[in-house]
């Protein structure tokens, strides 16, 4: 008994399976507790280790104390007793590792079938990363059990695949518990998969500290969906809050999200202030009988970055956003980016200070929200509040020859080499998200005389993208698409060259018309996969493309290559975002000789490359600058284009190179950011020097610029640095969610 201070019984006896009437779906309903459960409660010393095999009655406080383990496996079944004093605490300095899985969750629920929101308290963990002001603070529930310090790499344990029923049990109106308390926990310990479902008060509540926490869904919680307080500075990923109708709150101001930045307002000159990410969030009221307050609120002083959020639902709310507060508005740092599919907001779609600029709060189109199949675990019925079911899935075929239409009804996976033959199409509907499975083989790869019809809308795009959510760059490999328009080569011939990843496919001839379909509004994200350093996949790589494509409207995000290379071709491209690309943001070689109009390639903070010659813009005028005396020499256009480091570890060689008889004509261009850039134009090689015809016109906003131009650069270029330049407008970028 020294594991744990009372153990009331301990039977030898399998897990009673819980019944499960309650029409959330998943496996935690409550019901009556086997009378051979074992009772928890105490303090534990050293590790305990709990069976899956028991059933386990919580009848009063858990204590994990500091040094002490707390083991929960996969399938283990929790029922508390009813009551405030109820619930599990990690103190810090200790741990919980609740492992569950998706076939074998950890469910946490209430001993009886009648149970209602409240019935017991929660799961709380308290930790040693900061929080405002620094030092530690109090839990609410127990104001002598400490959270917060100065590690915010503090390991509290892990939590995934974990279910908690009926929580949020009160003492008075101001104490009371959330489904699960993270103080002051560290970005050491693991939560993934959570399901919060029918609590008194939040779903989840960060009180400081720097954890992260991805795949949240909270169903029925009386206060709000996500709560953040108290300097936290984390991410959560993949979350999703949602009323049913038929709830309602017994709160004064209920949310999906409320964010302050140090507790109750109380402390505005402490540090840290909340400065948190929320990725791929979807709040939605179907309360017929409750309001929602605001569906985001953010205030005193928080920084909030958030995108891809989705707001929905019939319920009405009153606020879509909310920065204002009587203690102090959120800080104008804020970025937000929200589509608003709700169908009642009776107040404002966004309310502040019009004293107050916040630029990078934007409502756009097109946003997804949380991705619902990854709560397929939970059994949650998301088709009973209007959502897609989850969908059968299917392999995009591997060799195309005829005309097919990909199944909206179906998820795809991109799982080997897809080849699009000559006189095959393939087209692809709005709104659909394919996945790739990891490896270089994986990619799709349009061929001379095929046809790719990607018909995305702002509403709707098409996305390519990881099979996983934990995908780097490099993940898989692309898109690839190969025509019959003209690259350079020796000179009265009609050129052909090879693809640069599967290198017997041709691609080039002598029609500069030649159509291969349409790419709008289409997301790449996680490609650029290699097999050496010297073969690999960029985002969207066009070999000999004709002017007869149309491609607009394309985001690709976090390549392994670079954002999109033209090997030759005519074809034009207009309103392309490029972000964190590990080589260059635009690649020209071979002979192009088209237009790229509104352009934006952006590397961020944290953003590193493992090339040794990154840059913003690199064009040769021929393949390698092997054929100085091949025809045609590139030739081409870029007009409005913005190039932006923002890095702290990677410095861009170049924001501009233009070389090996290579011709640019570049409008309007910008280049920004604090990172470091060696040159801003660099039209020298020692394969060639780019065309003395180039005529660049650039604006030079960037603060860490080493050198302006090239002493070498050929005499007769143009090269203008000039003020006043705007550059590529960013507005035209809010059907991607991404804020700029």
């Amino acid at each position: 008994m020294s594991a744990l201070a009372m153990f009331a019984m301990i039977g030898a006896m399998s897990l009673t399976s819980c019944s499960d009437d309650d029409d959330n779906g998943g496996s935690g309903g409550g019901s009556a507790v086997n009378p051979e459960a074992v009772e928890l409660k105490g303090t534990i010393e050293g590790t305990m280790n709990l069976d899956a095999n028991k059933e386990y009655h919580l009848t009063g406080t858990l204590n994990v104390p500091a040094g002490a383990t707390l083991n929960i496996p996969a399938g283990t079944v929790i029922k508390a007793a009813q009551g405030f004093s109820n619930y599990i605490i990690v103190e810090q300095g200790g741990k919980i590792y609740a492992n569950g899985t998706a076939d074998k969750p950890i469910v946490f629920t209430a001993d009886s079938e009648d149970a209602t929101s409240g019935y017991w308290g929660g799961l709380i963990i308290n930790g040693k990363a900061p929080i405002t002001g620094g030092g530690t603070a109090g839990t609410e529930v127990s104001t002598n059990i400490p959270y917060g310090g100065d590690d915010a790499a503090d390991n509290s344990g892990v939590i995934k695949y974990v279910e908690l029923w009926y929580t949020g049990a009160k003492s008075s109106a101001d104490i009371e518990h959330n489904g699960l308390t993270l103080n002051g926990v560290g970005n050491g310990t693991e939560i993934d998969n959570v399901y919060i479902v029918e609590g008194a008060d939040d779903g989840i509540e960060f009180f400081g500290g720097s954890v992260n926490v991805s795949n949240l869904l909270v169903v029925n919680c009386d206060d709000d969906c996500f709560d953040f307080t108290q300097g936290y500075s984390g991410t959560l990923d993949n979350c999703y809050g949602v009323w049913e109708n038929g709830f309602t709150s017994d709160e004064e101001d209920p949310r999906g999200v409320e964010a302050d930045g140090n507790l109750d307002g109380e402390m505005a000159d402490g540090t840290p202030q909340a400065n948190f990410t929320i990725k791929n969030m979807t709040i939605k009221n179907e309360s017929a009988s409750q309001a929602m307050q605001d569906a985001i609120k953010i205030r005193r002083l928080a920084t909030a970055n958030i995108t891809n959020a989705l707001v929905e639902g019939a319920g009405e709310i009153e606020n879509l956003i909310d920065l204002t507060d009587s203690k102090d508005p959120a800080a104008t740092a804020t970025a937000i980016s929200v589509t608003n599919n709700a169908a009642n907001i009776t107040g404002d779609v966004v309310n502040y200070d019009r004293t107050t600029e916040y630029t990078g709060v934007k409502i756009v189109s097109g946003n997804t929200g949380a991705d619902v199949t990854k709560f397929a675990w939970t059994g949650y019925d998301f088709t009973a509040s209007g959502e897609v079911a989850v969908k059968e899935e299917a392999d995009v075929p591997l060799e195309i020859t005829g005309d097919i239409t990909l199944d909206a009804e179906k998820q795809y996976y991109i799982n080997g080499s897809v080849h699009v033959k000559e006189g095959g199409v393939l087209r692809i509907p709005a709104g659909m998200t394919i996945k790739a499975r990891r490896g270089f083989s994986n990619y799709i790869l349009v061929e001379r005389g095929g046809k790719i019809y990607a018909e995305g809308t702002a509403e709707a795009p098409v996305v390519f993208t990881a099979d996983s959510e934990t995908a780097v760059a490099g993940h898989w490999g692309g898109i690839i698409i190969n025509g019959y328009a003209r690259i350079s080569g020796p000179a009265g011939n009609v050129n052909e060259g090879f693809t640069e990843i599967a290198n017997t496919i041709p691609y080039g001839g002598d029609n500069d018309s030649d159509n291969s379909g349409v790419l709008k509004y289409v997301e790449i994200l996680f490609s650029g996969a290699k097999s050496t350093a010297d073969i690999e996949h960029n985002g969207l790589t066009l070999n000999a493309v004709g002017n007869g494509t149309t491609i607009e409207n394309i985001y690709i995000s976090e390549g392994g290559d670079d954002g999109i290379e033209f090997f030759g071709g005519s074809v034009n491209v207009s309103n392309l975002l490029v972000v964190n690309c590990d080589d260059d943001c635009f690649d020209f070689t071979q002979g192009y000789s088209g237009t790229l109009t509104n352009c934006y390639g952006r590397w961020e903070d944290s953003f590193t490359s493992q090339e040794e010659d990154p840059r913003g813009v690199e064009a040769d005028g021929n393949l390698d600058g092997l054929g100085s005396d091949h025809t045609p020499q590139s030739n081409f256009t870029i007009k409005n284009m913005t190039i932006e480091n923002l890095a702290t570890a990677t410095s861009m060689q170049d924001a501009i190179k233009v070389r090996r008889g290579a011709k640019a004509t570049i409008e309007n261009a910008l280049v920004a950011g604090s990172g470091n850039i060696e040159e801003l134009v660099d039209l020298n090689d020692g394969k060639g020097t780019g065309d003395a015809g180039c005529v660049i016109n650039v604006t030079k906003n960037a603060t860490n610029v080493d050198s302006d131009v090239n002493e070498k650069n050929p005499a007769g270029a143009t090269v203008n640095i000039t003020s006043g330049n705007t550059g590529c407008p960013a507005d035209i970028f809010g059907w991607t969610g991404y804020s700029l």
